[in-house]
C-alpha cells in the first residue's frame, strides 16, 4: 500500500510538473514546444494491421463497423458541408456485411472505401496495403518510373520506364479499380493519387504485372510485391535542398514539413536569400506539422498577417526582399497547403503549377473500433482562411497553371522552372 502511495504521489508531481511548464510555455509564446512536449508525453504505439491480418473477426464485423461510424458521426467536423447523408452511407456499406463482405480481406478493404467516400484527404485508416516502396510519375496523366528503387531495379525496371498497364488492364483501368480506397478531398487529387501510388498502395493484389514502353518496345515486369515495405529510394534526398539555379536565380525545395525542416531550410536559405528571384518548390510536399510551414512562411513575407491555421507571422529581420514564386502539385497537402495559403494571401508570391491537393488538416485525431482498427479523422470544424478561402475541399489555384511535359521529362528538363526561367524572369 505504501508502494502504491508513493507510486501515486510522484505521478501526480509529474503531472503537475507537466502542466507547470506547460502553462510557462503558453504564456511565453512557443506553442509547438508545448504540443511536441504534449505530444511525447502522451506517445503510444499506434498498432497497425496487414489487410488480412486485421484483429476483427467475421462476427465481429458489423459491430465493428457500427462503432466506427459512430465515432465519425461524433466525432469527424467535415462531413455536414460534404451534403450527403451520413446515414445512407453507412447503411449501403453495412448491408455488404455478410454478403460481398465475409472475409478480412473484404472487411478492411470495405472500411478503406468507407473512409474515402468520406471525401477528406484526412480520413484514413493505418491498414497496411502490398507495397514495391516506391512512387511513380505522374507526367501528362501518364505513368514514368524514375530512378527506380534498388527493389524495382532488381525486378528489370529502368530509369525513365513508362507504365502502361497493369494485370491485364490499361493504367487508367487499374487506377479506376484502385482510386476508391484512396482518401482524398477532390476527385482530381484521388486521380492523381492513386496514380502515383500505383506500386504503393495495392491492397487486393500481392503481385502487378506491369506493362512497360522502353525505347519503344513493350515489355512484361513482373513485381512480387512486399508487406510493410517502407517508402524509400535507393538515392533519397534530404528534405530540403538548396543550389543557385543562375546568377540570380535561387532554388530550394521542400518535401515534407516534418521533422528538422525549418534548420534545414534555413541552411538552404542562406545560400540563396540575397539573390533577387527565389523560387520555393513544394510540388513533392504531403505536409507535416503547419507551425514549421508558418516558421517558413516568416523567412518569405514581407509584413505581419494572420497565419491561416492560428496565430500570426511576423517577418524575419532578414526576410527575402526578391521576386518569389512558389511551385504547387495536387501532391501539395495538409500543412504544405496552408504554408501556400500563407504565401497566396501575403501577396509576395506568385504561385505557378498544378492545383493543391484541397485539404489543410483541420486536426486530424486518432480513434480506434471496437475491436482495435486505427483511423484518423479531423476534428476542427469547417474554416476559412483570412482572406476567405475554404481550407477543405477546394484546391488552391495557382497565378500561372503548367505542369511537366513529357517531351522535357526525357529531355531531363524541368518545364515549370523553364518556363519561369524563360517567360517570367526578364533577365
Amino acid at each position: 500500500m505504501k508502494k502504491f502511495i508513493k507510486y501515486l504521489l510522484i505521478t501526480l508531481l509529474a503531472t503537475i510538473g507537466i502542466l507547470a511548464t506547460a502553462v510557462v510555455l503558453v504564456t511565453t509564446g512557443f506553442r509547438e514546444e508545448l504540443v511536441e512536449m504534449l505530444a511525447k508525453v502522451g506517445q503510444q504505439e499506434q498498432p497497425k494491421h496487414f489487410v488480412s491480418e486485421i484483429p476483427v473477426e467475421s462476427a465481429q464485423f458489423a459491430e465493428d463497423f457500427e462503432s466506427i461510424h459512430q465515432q465519425v458521426v461524433e466525432h469527424c467536423s467535415l462531413y455536414k458541408q460534404k451534403g450527403y447523408d451520413i446515414d445512407s452511407l453507412y447503411t449501403a456499406f453495412a448491408d455488404r456485411i455478410g454478403r460481398d463482405v465475409q472475409t478480412k480481406t473484404d472487411y478492411a478493404l470495405m472500411v478503406c472505401e468507407y473512409f474515402a467516400a468520406l471525401n477528406i484527404g484526412h480520413a484514413w485508416t493505418t491498414i497496411y496495403a502490398y507495397s514495391a516502396g516506391q512512387r511513380v510519375e505522374v507526367i501528362e496523366n501518364r505513368l514514368f518510373l524514375s530512378e527506380p528503387n534498388d527493389y524495382l531495379a532488381s525486378c528489370g525496371f529502368c530509369d525513365k520506364d513508362e507504365i502502361v498497364g497493369i494485370n491485364q488492364m490499361t493504367t487508367d483501368e487499374y487506377v479506376n479499380r484502385l482510386k476508391k480506397y484512396l482518401p482524398a478531398s477532390t476527385e482530381a487529387a484521388r486521380i492523381y493519387n492513386t496514380r502515383r501510388w500505383v506500386l504503393i498502395d495495392s491492397f487486393a493484389d500481392s503481385t502487378l504485372v506491369c506493362d512497360v514502353l522502353r525505347n519503344g518496345e513493350r515489355l512484361s515486369i513482373e513485381v512480387p510485391l512486399k508487406r510493410k515495405f517502407s517508402i524509400s529510394a535507393s538515392n533519397s534526398q534530404p528534405t530540403v535542398t538548396g543550389r543557385a539555379l543562375n546568377e540570380q536565380v535561387g532554388y530550394i525545395n521542400i518535401t515534407s514539413m516534418m521533422g528538422n525542416v525549418v534548420e534545414e531550410f534555413e541552411q538552404a536559405y542562406e545560400q540563396v536569400r540575397e539573390m533577387p528571384y527565389l523560387i520555393v518548390d513544394v510540388r513533392n510536399n504531403g505536409g507535416g506539422n503547419s507551425d514549421n510551414g508558418r516558421r517558413i512562411a516568416e523567412y518569405l513575407i514581407q509584413r505581419e498577417q494572420a497565419h491561416c491555421v492560428y496565430g500570426k507571422m511576423t517577418p524575419q529581420p532578414n526576410a527575402y526582399r526578391g521576386k518569389l514564386f512558389l511551385l504547387t502539385s495536387p501532391y501539395t497537402f495538409s500543412a504544405a497547403e496552408s504554408f501556400t495559403i500563407d504565401l497566396k494571401e501575403s501577396g509576395c508570391a506568385t504561385l505557378v503549377g498544378e492545383p493543391t491537393g484541397g485539404d489543410t488538416g483541420n486536426n486530424p485525431q486518432g480513434f480506434r473500433s471496437k475491436y482495435g482498427i486505427e483511423f484518423r479523422i479531423p476534428t476542427r470544424e469547417p474554416q476559412l482562411s483570412p482572406q476567405g478561402f475554404p481550407m477543405e475541399g477546394v484546391g488552391i489555384e495557382p497565378h500561372i497553371t503548367i505542369g511537366q511535359t513529357v517531351e522535357d521529362y526525357f529531355a531531363d528538363k524541368d518545364t515549370v522552372i523553364e518556363y519561369i526561367l524563360n517567360e517570367l524572369i526578364k533577365n
